[in-house]
């Protein structure tokens, strides 16, 4: 009657003992940081900033390289109609019918090597299909670089979908911050001009979340947030960490001032703006809102650089 119950106790000392090793009681796998998973996300957002950046330009290409397909295409067609009517009149000359074929052909290279060496077309006849084949090399041209447009903006696509699927992948992780950030932070600065106004329109937009790829004026990523600010003075930021690096003059710490542009790590991976006081305002990772932070805390010790577009 009482076997079951001790053949149960027996299974669950088995079960326990399973569950220790000499090195003691099996312990659970540690929380994810979400610092680290922040900054993992905050690198590929920018990768991701930047294949976006990069894939608008090579539509942009693509774009001016069809036009120029279509048009060499048109000129070419028009050249081309000329010379029918020269090869029609001229193939009772012997030796010239074959000689208009080669420019009309597919091979207007060999037609161009040969040309000066005719001894059956007139000068203005030569140079007529000489237009002929040159254009049509020009139509090739602009073909091949519409063809690579294309290409390129295929796997820029992919590219994109590869970095968005990882960044949100990393971002599920990520426990969302439940107070916002930053203690009381100022909402206005002294600073002045059109400065002042980029500062007062990046702090005008502390607590809300950051959002990778969003520009605002709701949720933001860090160059999101340079972008919209700056915009209020009607400058036109491209949406990237390395793009916003690269313009205005570079500054060094001890020269920043109030609307300067603060870039963090080897990777330029993330950036805020300058407010004075030894602060800054940033979009800082996936969880967390917009923020004012001390740059002696912290960011000093990742600081890469500084640019000046004001």
């Amino acid at each position: 009657m009482h076997r079951k119950p001790v053949r149960a106790a027996a299974a669950a000392a088995v079960v326990v003992a399973g569950l220790l090793t000499a090195a003691g009681p099996v312990r659970a796998a540690p929380a994810p940081d979400p610092e680290k998973l922040g900054r993992q996300a905050e690198i590929l957002t920018e990768q991701y900033n930047g294949k976006r950046l990069a894939l608008k330009k090579a539509r942009l290409a693509q774009r001016a390289a069809e036009r120029q397909a279509r048009q060499a295409g048109a000129d070419y067609e028009t050249v081309r109609r000329k010379a029918g009517v020269l090869a029609a009149s001229q193939y009772m000359t012997p030796g010239a019918e074959s000689e208009v074929s080669l420019f009309i052909g597919d091979e207007p290279q060999v037609a161009l090597d040969r040309s000066a060496a005719s001894s059956y077309l007139a000068a203005q006849q030569v140079q007529q299909l000489r237009e002929l084949a040159l254009t049509r090399m020009r139509y090739e041209r602009s073909a091949g670089a519409a063809r690579e447009r294309t290409a390129e903006i295929q796997k820029l696509t992919k590219d994109l979908a590869g970095k968005k699927a990882r960044i949100e992948k990393l971002i599920s992780k990520i426990p969302a911050s439940r107070a916002r950030t930053g203690g009381a932070p100022p909402r206005s600065s002294s600073a002045s001009g059109r400065a002042g106004t980029v500062v007062n329109a990046a702090l005008s937009r502390v607590g809300t979340p950051y959002v990778y790829g969003a520009a605002g004026p709701n949720s933001f990523d860090c160059s999101g947030l340079m972008l919209w600010s700056y915009a209020k003075v009607g400058m036109n930021l491209p949406h990237y960490t390395g793009a916003q690096y690269n313009m205005g003059t570079r500054v060094s710490r001890g020269q920043v001032r109030p609307g300067d542009i603060l870039f963090f790590y080897p990777d330029l991976g993330h950036n805020g703006m300058y407010i004075g006081g030894n602060k800054m305002v940033h979009a800082p990772r996936s969880g967390k809102n917009v923020e004012v932070v001390d740059l002696a805390a912290y960011w000093w010790g990742q600081f890469t650089g500084a640019t000046r577009l004001l």
